[in-house]
């Protein structure tokens, strides 16, 4: 390999360097210091600066397209609707992300990382124009899976973060990385800000500049080592193409697609002993095992998953478990915490709504600053990731008594719980890298994390979505029987009022005949009660799946210190041409 190429090193390898180091030093003529090169490698050069703020301009832009559509998904519903598919704006994202994720991860390592982010960008700048000229909702859902498959590519960030950073400063720049991420943490303001004085349009049409803008930084100031540089001029793409391990690729598709597919049918769309919900739900199930087989037991020169990786039980396997049941726990938020806005806050106060759907994201905000500020300093990470989770399993159970009066205390017990989510999966990302046996498989280490996280995620929605539908009818009949008992409402028109109790608006109220402004208040109480009370169970099933996420990590062994090194795994293309001409100078 040429002298000027860059070496993808083992954590392990560093301890040789260390003590190469130090022979040099000792070596020197008259005592003078040697330049360490640990030391060389942890500065932090205007080129890997400027590398680093394009690289967050993609969590940015992924962060964006998921939290703007999920945010004004019904004003785009009431505009281009009605149509029973428009919640697939929305959960186009999660389907293509979790799947291409991985895939995006693999294919980085091997082919390079700087085209793939390109196209992420250029797939989200596409996806937003689609959404900001759309006259119906079946074009809205394309611009949903357009974002979907550009948020898995961007996703490979925390690949191609960790590879260009110092091994004992990862979790620092991922933390780093979480706080000038805060322009997309706010994106639900600025969504209904956006909505306050133009139109839901206006949202699609600041996503395409956010796309336009990540691509053009991509483009000038991240050079990742190329292709050559990555083989020395030993492979070709066409070589690699054809080594590539396509069976497992489809099967992995099919599977999570289908699987995620069965999961987003389920209790929603259809019923869950439907067709419609069992028939992907089984595929899916009987491919995952398929896959693991394939991978297992065939010779493939490039498998998407290697199966070195799952030699690593407790700093590898065990972390997939603890993200995978976290997931579950984690998404107990996203799915409550906007009903119970709706609850708390009127839909004509569009910026309070906004404030409000913000305030999980400041919380993840506040989360990136304890981790550049605190967790990046400390070691025993399997013990940080454990306070963590517990934190979140005391103010979850908090949650689950928040009475129809106790706005405040869901205000202040959701904003912490949210400050404390997010450490454990970054935590896991500095976890899974610093243990691989090779750095180069740090795209695909960190695209299995991430589809696993959202993979759990997403059994945990079909969950708690089923068990909100299950408590939540019966307990608002129970509520609308007592209202028409305590006020004289007419009996026999008591399913009119449970039909309006549902809508939950002054039209459908006002349509009721015999409705009096006593009947108002106190059917809108029973709503409010039916709510928190669906929501308390809810947040305890979420518990009992953040007890099972504290029991897994109990399990994960921390990063060892002699691990934690100034070496970079990777450096950037234009660094090396640097140290190239100040040698031949």
């Amino acid at each position: 390999m040429a002298a000027d190429a860059p070496k993808i090193m083992k954590p392990e390898q560093v301890e040789d360097v260390t003590g190469l180091e130090s022979s040099v030093e000792k070596q020197s003529d008259g005592g003078d210091a040697v330049v360490d090169v640990q030391q060389e490698d942890e500065k932090i050069s205007w080129r890997l600066g400027l590398a680093f703020a394009a690289l967050v301009f993609q969590v940015i832009c992924y962060e964006t397209t998921l939290l703007i559509p999920s945010t004004i998904l019904s004003y785009i519903e009431a505009d281009l609707g009605p149509d029973p598919s428009y919640t697939w704006i929305a959960n186009a994202w999660s389907l293509c992300a979790a799947v291409v994720v991985s895939i995006a991860g693999r294919l980085g390592d091997i082919f390079g990382r700087r085209y793939f982010m390109l196209c992420g960008s250029t797939l989200a700048f596409v996806g937003a124009i689609i959404g900001a000229t759309a006259h119906g909702i079946p074009q809205m859902i394309v611009s949903g899976i357009f974002f979907g498959i550009a948020a898995g590519i961007q996703e490979t960030y925390y690949a191609c973060l960790m590879e260009l950073v110092p091994y004992k400063r990862r979790t620092f720049f991922i933390g780093l990385g979480c706080v000038c991420a805060l322009p997309a943490l706010i994106s639900p303001l600025i969504a209904y800000a956006m909505m306050d004085h133009y139109s839901w349009r206006a949202c699609y049409w600041y996503m395409c500049a956010i796309g336009a803008v990540s691509f053009l930084l991509l483009f000038f100031f991240y050079n990742p080592p190329n292709f050559e540089n990555k083989y020395n001029g030993t492979k070709n793409r066409l070589e690699l193409a054809k080594e590539i391990d396509y069976v497992g690729l489809v099967l992995f598709t099919s599977a999570g697609v289908l699987l995620l597919v069965g999961l987003n049918f389920g209790g929603r769309a259809y019923p869950w002993k439907s067709t419609e919900t069992l028939v992907p739900l089984i595929l899916g199930l009987v491919l995952w095992p398929a896959f693991g087989v394939w991978e297992c037991y065939t010779k493939s020169k490039l498998p998407l998953m290697p199966t070195r990786l799952f030699r690593n039980i407790r700093s590898f396997v065990v972390v997939l478990v603890v993200c995978f049941v976290s997931g579950m726990f984690y998404y107990s938020l996203p799915v409550l915490w906007p009903k119970e806005t709706a609850l708390f806050v009127p839909a004509s106060e569009t910026i309070r709504r906004g404030a409000y759907a913000a305030l999980t994201n400041i919380g993840t905000w506040v989360a990136g600053i304890s981790l550049v500020l605190i967790f990046s300093r400390l070691d025993h990470e399997r013990w940080q990731i454990v306070f963590c989770l517990v934190i979140q399993i005391a103010l979850t159970g908090s949650l689950a008594s928040v009475g129809v009066n106790d706005n405040a205390q869901v205000v202040v017990t959701v904003f912490l719980l949210s400050c404390f989510v997010n450490q454990p999966l970054f935590i896991s990302f500095s976890i899974i890298s610093l243990a691989l046996e090779d750095q180069a498989d740090i795209g695909v280490a960190s695209g299995v994390l991430s589809t696993i996280r959202l993979m759990g995620g997403a059994i945990g929605v079909a969950i708690y979505t089923t068990i909100l539908s299950n408590v939540y009818t019966p307990r608002l009949i129970r509520n609308i029987n007592e209202v028409v008992s305590a006020t004289g409402f007419p009996e026999n028109e008591t399913s009119v009022l449970l039909k309006a109790a549902v809508a939950n608006t002054a039209a459908a109220y006002k349509a009721v005949p015999h409705i009096t402004s006593e009947v108002i208040t106190l059917s809108e109480r029973a709503v409010k009660k039916g709510n928190l009370y669906a929501s308390g169970v809810v947040w305890l099933t979420a518990v009992a799946f953040g007890g099972l996420s504290v029991i897994s990590a109990c399990f994960i062994r921390s990063t060892p210190r002699s691990r934690k090194t100034a070496t970079r795994a990777v450096k950037l293309q234009n660094e090396l041409s640097t140290v190239e001409a100040s040698r031949d100078e």
